[in-house]
């Protein structure tokens, strides 16, 4: 399984976001430059997110784009959810795929338990966690 550029991307934008205080606003291309994305891929994602509730869109002189919520109300699983959708680790792990090896495939049981897992994992990290974490002095 590979993240996608895409949630690397809004990752990295929210990321930015969450490190100041609630309720600042950012110009998308002010973001793009500071993460190093490109503006009109980052625009994209950044209307996605503000459909879904996680950003702010304001318009105007003085518009851009804001958290949505407190750092510490938006999780990680959500996030993912809204850039790539179900997390699905395989095929047969999603709903609408018909597998015909279902019934008999030994697999079956170990991939729900990983996918159960990772989205587990995902739901404790909230982007407060990951916005303030000095992860160069962790070892």
């Amino acid at each position: 399984m590979r993240i996608t550029r895409a949630f690397d991307y809004t990752l990295r934008a929210l990321m930015h976001m969450g490190k100041f205080p609630e309720g600042s606003v950012f110009m998308r291309s002010d973001l793009a430059k500071i993460i190093s994305v490109p503006n009109s891929f980052l625009g994209k994602i950044l209307q996605n997110l503000a459909k879904s509730g996680i950003l702010i869109s304001e318009r105007g002189k003085k518009g851009g784009f804001r958290l949505g919520r407190a750092p510490q109300d938006i999780g990680i699983y959500e996030i993912f959810i809204v850039v790539d959708g179900p997390l699905n680790i395989n095929n047969c792990m999603d709903k609408d795929f018909e597998c015909e090896a279902s019934c008999n495939c030994q697999a079956t049981h170990m991939w729900q338990d990983i996918q159960n897992s990772l989205e587990a994992k995902l739901k404790t990290y909230s982007l407060a966690d990951i916005s303030k974490a000095d992860f160069c002095a962790i070892k």
